[in-house]
């Protein structure tokens, strides 16, 4: 029998909980209760849900701070969140939806709604066999390229990894990725080479690009250094950077699809 797929919920008014708590649970699911925000993180890295439900109005951190949190945890990026709240002001949605929440209800809810959502939310987040592309990371530090490389795996993407900008160019041009995430301290003082005979070698320039740097580095470095606009900062949100990976691929095929017809 597979197991019960586990919901945490984080919001602090305790009758509204217990109520949605009941519903999930004649659906089949468990049902993990915090009641304000800080609670709700130490939660969901202890117990690592399959999914959060998350108010945004609660004492202390409120959920958008929940959000971006969980987000830069590499314990519960991946977790699928959506937002169940009483603001309906569209600013909030808009945000919730650019930092990547799976969807964003509002107060009073429908309750058929919120269980198809939660359906789908758990749906989506099942791992899959099929491969979503091929990612090459180009990073001296091996840890983090460990981390980014096992969550891209998890996702789907065939990952390489490279230490030095050198081994990373042979790299591409024996593996033509369809992603290369390369950091800008990896080489030091060649990147801007680096980034250069990537732009202009004919069986990589089409090859999507991205520097990994601190916000600090990107602000000194010269406007007109090719694909200065495609760059992920440091540290890096996990949940952002598979955002990121899945974006690029979609536009990717979207244009190799329109070349083929």
């Amino acid at each position: 029998m597979m197991p019960k797929k586990r919901i945490l919920i984080v919001d602090d008014e305790i009758d509204f909980v217990k109520m949605l708590q009941a519903r999930l649970r004649i659906e089949g699911y468990e049902v993990l209760v915090a009641e304000d925000g800080i609670k709700g993180i130490q939660t969901a890295r202890k117990e690592k849900p399959d999914l959060i439900i998350l108010d945004i109005m609660m004492p202390g951190l409120d959920g958008h701070s929940v959000f971006d949190t969980l987000k830069k945890s590499i314990l519960t990026w991946s977790i699928p969140v959506i937002y169940l709240t009483a603001k309906t002001g569209q600013a909030d949605e808009l945000l919730a939806m650019e930092k990547g929440a799976r969807y964003y209800l509002t107060k009073p809810y429908n309750p058929g709604m919120l269980l198809e959502m939660v359906k789908s939310a758990l749906a989506s987040d099942e791992p899959t066999v099929r491969k979503e592309g091929r990612v090459l990371i180009i990073d001296k530090d091996l840890a983090f390229a460990g981390d980014c490389e096992a969550k891209l795996k998890q996702a789907g993407y065939d990952v390489i990894l490279a230490p030095t900008a050198e081994e990373g160019l042979r790299s591409a041009r024996g593996w033509h990725p369809d992603i290369i995430l390369l950091d800008f301290q990896t080489s030091h003082d060649d990147t801007h080479a680096s980034i250069k005979v990537i732009s202009h070698d004919d069986s990589l320039k089409d090859i999507p690009l991205f520097i990994l740097a601190p916000l600090t580095i990107m602000e000194k470095m010269d406007p007109k250094t090719a694909h200065l606009e495609k760059f992920i900062a440091k540290p890096v949100s996990y949940g952002q950077l598979l955002e990121v990976v899945q974006s690029t691929m979609r536009m990717k095929q979207s244009r190799e699809k329109t070349r083929r017809q």
